[in-house]
């Protein structure tokens, strides 16, 4: 009709039922297979973890299970002899609660590795990302304790400058 006024057109926007959501475009072009969990027994990465798996169950994707046991430094004027590295008590008792770890994340139908190592932890963790061609890399926030704080929550820092690998950080 000549002089009537016409509504404009109104198209589907994003998130609305008749248009894909960006989440769910995200989500169809990801290909997770492998996820890296950097784990050291903190409430942080219990709920990095927890996240991991959840992932895995979606992806159908398997998880590797990473804890870098690291040089103890020691003080400059020491005295008594000692070794900056872990004993193998340390080494023992860390790889049986990784196979625990591993034991109930199989029992609920995850795929599952575990990976004991000792070194710099964001070097270790880096160099095992690339070796497994890791999806992601699921890390906490910070560590156990005031001293493992600062240097875990150092981990994830550098990991963030230095890996080529998504991350996600678990506070």
């Amino acid at each position: 009709m000549p002089g009537a006024r016409r509504e404009p057109e109104r198209t589907p926007s994003h998130g609305t039922a008749d248009a894909p959501s960006s989440v769910a475009l995200v989500e169809d072009d990801m290909h997770i297979r492998t996820i890296l969990v950097a784990w050291d027994g903190s409430e942080p990465s219990s709920r990095g973890l927890a996240l991991a798996e959840d992932l895995a169950a979606q992806y159908g994707a398997r998880l590797l299970l990473v804890t870098v046991l690291q040089p103890t430094p020691i003080p400059a004027g020491a005295l008594v002899p000692v070794s900056p590295f872990p004993t193998q008590e340390d080494v023992e008792r860390t790889q049986q609660e990784l196979k625990q770890l591993a034991k109930a994340l199989l029992a609920r139908g995850r795929s599952v590795e575990t990976e004991l190592q000792v070194g710099q932890a964001a070097e270790k963790i880096r160099e095992l990302a690339d070796r497994y061609d890791v999806s992601i890399i699921v890390a906490g926030r910070s560590g156990k304790g005031a001293l493992a704080r600062l240097v875990l929550g150092s981990v994830t820092t550098a990991l963030l400058h230095t890996t080529t690998r998504p991350i996600a950080v678990v506070p």
